[in-house]
């Protein structure tokens, strides 16, 4: 004696071929997502340097960007702070955060070695002429300035942010 076949539902078949393409596309998609807390915090830096120098050539007047690492380590990390200040009389200051997870984690002037940079603050001078550097000094010549930033949570860096007389990012 047969039985019916029903025809309703999918069949075994079609619901582990379902599966492994939902596999398949988090695989893909997932590092994107994972990647992009890493992005925003080189847009932020990127961002506070164009307005730094932005500054700086548009009011003829140094402008100091001081990038601070300083932060609580514990369950709940408060944010690395990106301050825009005009040297001299103050009539500008502009603060950026970096996102939660993202921190501050090498500081390179090109030229000489990379150092650890996961506390305390580094600054930047711009220049009115568009140039910047990290020495205090009008005739001081410009220098490119390299931070890396890291993401705590899921370990991923940058290879390099460049400060200097352009802003760019190498992966």
């Amino acid at each position: 004696m047969r039985y019916p076949v029903r025809k309703n539902g999918f069949s075994l078949v079609e619901l582990i071929v379902v599966i492994v393409i939902i596999g398949i596309l988090t695989g893909l998609i997932l590092p994107v997502f994972l990647h992009g807390g890493l992005d925003e915090g080189v847009s932020t830096l990127q961002s506070s340097v164009l307005s730094a120098k932005t500054f700086a050539v548009t009011k003829r007047k140094r402008c100091t960007l001081t990038l601070n690492a300083d932060y609580y380590t514990g369950s709940n990390p408060s944010h690395c702070l990106l301050t825009i200040q005009d040297t001299g009389t103050s009539t500008f200051k502009k603060q950026y955060r970096l996102p939660k997870y993202i921190r501050f984690w090498q500081y390179e002037v090109a030229g000489s070695g990379t150092q650890p940079f996961t506390s305390g603050t580094k600054a930047v001078y711009f220049e009115p002429r568009g140039i910047s550097h990290d020495a205090q000094g009008i005739d001081t010549p410009p220098q490119d300035i390299i931070i890396t930033i890291k993401d705590i949570k899921t370990g991923l860096t940058t290879s390099r942010t460049i400060i200097g007389n352009t802003c760019q990012i190498k992966k």
